[in-house]
């Protein structure tokens, strides 16, 4: 636990968010060798409207590290928000639904309907299926309108906007310290909150379960599966704050475990996922955290060694420390004796964009007194540099083919990395060749500048209106891009998007996993089953191709084009087929396989032409991380300011081209060596 001295600085640097009472507070607990003080009165709340600072008067550290997290901004996170709005202004929008379906939102009495099935639209994918993970609070008493289809405006304005004060908290001590256990298993109906265990298809109006773990015995699994009981954290009392009640030992064991974090950071989206289906799996696999890490956790069981949880890394002082060390002190100032205490920093790998959140929070470079540093990035970048050990192996020289053997490994993250919106976080290496003389042989990985584009591919436009509409009313192209292969695009053997631990060949290496489209060839198919371009095609990646017949309660792509090369790679989370073409969809199948698993060395054989050029030659590698590509970025932006100037953004555009400064390049590891 921090000295009298850093508790003091962190709690002060926290004053204008939490208000006079931590102030108090930290000047109280400044003070070497006082007497046990009483505790501070606490203002009269109800639980739905408690909020961090009336927490912190007890549990300062708590409050002061959390505040400094990504939990403290899960619902005013600016890409969230962005995101959210975008799928519910745009899915199954046409004529009949000019103004989105609400397709996560609450249903009202208006919703949009289906003019085939007459399946209800709005809501089938899971009512509040963002919110309820990104502003749990909101679980506690509901505050947001139901959508409604065509009457009151304000029912399809953004999050941040609807949500009261307590749930823009996000990821709050009200949220968690209520949390009781996982919900029941969906099989059991048990009346009340359940999270999202199914979504419902609105062309045949089949349910589908998107927790399979209920069968196992495991429930709660995804999609906010936690359930919330209010007497935990207040006692049962109507109003008035209390001191808390003891959890019981089966609570006390569910929040220390994994299973609490997989309520959401596994995170299972509508519709079958075309390689998902040939498992049974009918739903796709947005995020797999908990997933991966269970995989990991048993094979370690196996081997006779016990994994650490998440709490082990993400709640105690690692990476400073081992995983599972855990700070010692006094959970609040009338605790009789110090006793192991949970970090709440929860350190991960992205800054909030929120401009709530202070610079001073995300670039202080002084450490706590268990040596934690205390600004945000500087916890990032020594967690991200824990994950992966880079080696470069014996480089060969066959005449001109220069082999450069690199290899990468998950060291320090017992799930996959990337990991959480792994479809968006960069994880890449900057490879550079340089011949006797100096003068480069080959080169790939470089950014011109940190807010550039990876050059696998270069954008030549994104779509970001939507007003240019189909017959049915449906805006096309939105979110979709012309996009070309780029001087670093991937030619590796195999395809790592396949999986595959050895890869010989050349161009970028980039660990993000990926989102596709199920497309059929407009071109040509060659003898070995690939599209090729027909005549006035090859000019971008997309221009062969035309949206293929996918079906989301099977995950069927009905194609010309066979197994992988059915599947087209887009770059959006949601899109259009490219600029032009296409309606703005989730994805059709989703990429897991490039990220790199626990413990499973990597290994990328770069075969280059060295151009007759003279030995000895250097190599220069460096393992880079991203947590979001500034294409990206760019793309919200643009969407967001339209959005605004419709007067449909009460706030303001939720995300702009400013945001990119807290997006910046992480070197994770680098390596030199010379090959003869």
């Amino acid at each position: 636990m921090p000295g009298p001295d850093a508790t003091r600085r962190v709690v002060l640097a926290l004053a204008p968010p939490l208000g006079g009472a931590v102030v108090a507070l930290a000047t109280l607990l400044a003070v070497p060798g006082t007497a046990t003080p009483e505790r501070p009165p606490m203002p009269d709340a109800r639980l739905e409207g408690t909020r961090a600072e009336d927490c912190a008067p007890c549990h300062a550290r708590e409050v002061a590290e959390w505040s400094a997290s990504a939990m403290a901004y899960a619902a005013r996170s600016p890409l969230v928000g962005a995101l959210e709005s975008l799928v519910e202004e745009q899915v199954g929008r046409e004529v009949t639904c000019p103004n989105g379906a609400g397709v996560l939102r609450v249903r009202g009495g208006d919703a949009c309907v289906d003019p085939r099935s007459g399946v209800a639209v709005t809501g089938s994918g899971g009512e509040h299926w963002c919110v309820s993970c990104h502003a749990p609070g909101e679980n506690l008493r509901s505050a947001m309108p139901a959508w409604s289809a065509l009457g009151d405006a304000r029912s399809r304005e953004p999050m941040r906007d609807l949500l009261p004060a307590a749930a823009r908290e996000g990821v709050s001590c009200a949220a968690c310290h209520s949390t009781v256990g996982p919900v029941a298993a969906h099989a059991s109906r048990t009346r009340g909150y359940e999270g999202n265990p199914t979504w419902t298809s609105v062309t045949s109006g089949l349910t589908f379960l998107a927790r399979p773990e209920d069968a196992r015995g495991l429930p709660g699994i995804a999609n906010s599966g936690y359930h919330l009981d209010p007497r935990l954290l207040l006692g049962g009392a109507e109003d008035g704050a209390r001191v808390h009640p003891a959890p019981t030992d089966a609570t006390e064991r569910y929040l220390a475990s994994s299973e609490f974090c997989g309520a959401c950071h596994d995170v299972r989206l509508f519709g079958s996922d075309v390689r998902g289906a040939a498992k049974g799996e009918h739903f796709k696999r947005l995020r797999n955290a908990y997933s991966e890490w269970r995989t990991w956790a048993d094979a370690e069981a196996r081997a006779g060694r016990t994994a650490p949880s998440c709490q082990d890394c993400h709640m105690s002082l690692y990476p400073v420390k081992p995983p599972g060390t855990y700070a010692q002190g006094l959970v609040a100032p009338s605790s009789r004796a110090p006793t192991r205490v949970a970090s709440h920093w929860f350190t991960g790998v992205e800054i909030p964009f929120a401009g709530e959140l202070p610079d001073a929070l995300v670039d202080d470079a002084t450490r706590d007194a268990d040596g934690v540093p205390v600004g945000l990035r500087a916890r990032r970048d020594l967690l991200l540099r824990a994950a992966f050990r880079m080696t470069l192996g014996e480089g060969r020289l066959f005449g001109h083919e220069l082999d450069v053997p690199l290899t990468l490994e998950n060291v320090g993250a017992g799930h996959r990395v990337p990991a959480g919106f792994s479809q968006e976080r960069e994880t890449w290496v900057e490879l550079r060749v340089t011949d006797a003389r100096g003068a480069v042989v080959y080169e790939v990985g470089r950014l011109d500048r940190p807010d550039a584009d990876l050059a696998d591919k270069r954008f030549l436009r994104v779509t970001a209106s939507d007003g240019i509409p189909d017959s049915r009313g449906r805006p096309q192209g939105l979110f979709g891009a012309e996009v070309l292969d780029g001087p670093d695009v991937p030619a590796w053997t195999p395809d790592p998007r396949l999986g595959g631990t050895r890869f010989v060949g050349s161009g970028l290496i980039n660990l993000q996993n990926g989102f596709q489209r199920c497309v059929r060839c407009i071109g040509f198919v060659d003898a070995s089953g690939r599209c090729q371009p027909g005549p006035g095609q090859g000019r971008t990646r997309a221009d062969r191709f035309a949206d293929g017949a996918y079906d989301a309660d099977t995950g069927e792509c009905r194609s010309n084009l066979d197994g992988e090369q059915a599947l087209f790679e887009t770059y959006f989370p949601v899109g259009a087929l490219d600029a032009d073409r296409g309606v703005l969809k989730a994805p059709d199948a989703i990429v897991d396989t490039r990220s790199a698993p626990p413990g499973v060395p990597l290994t990328y054989t770069f075969a280059l032409d060295t151009l007759g050029r003279p030995a000895p030659f250097s190599v220069r590698a460096r393992l880079l991380f991203r947590a979001f590509p500034p294409y990206l970025v760019r793309a919200f932006a643009a969407y967001e300011r339209e959005q605004a100037r419709e007067g449909r953004r009460p706030s303001g555009a939720q995300v702009d081209e400013k945001m990119l400064r807290r997006d910046d390049p992480v070197e994770l590891a680098r390596v030199e060596g010379i090959v003869r």
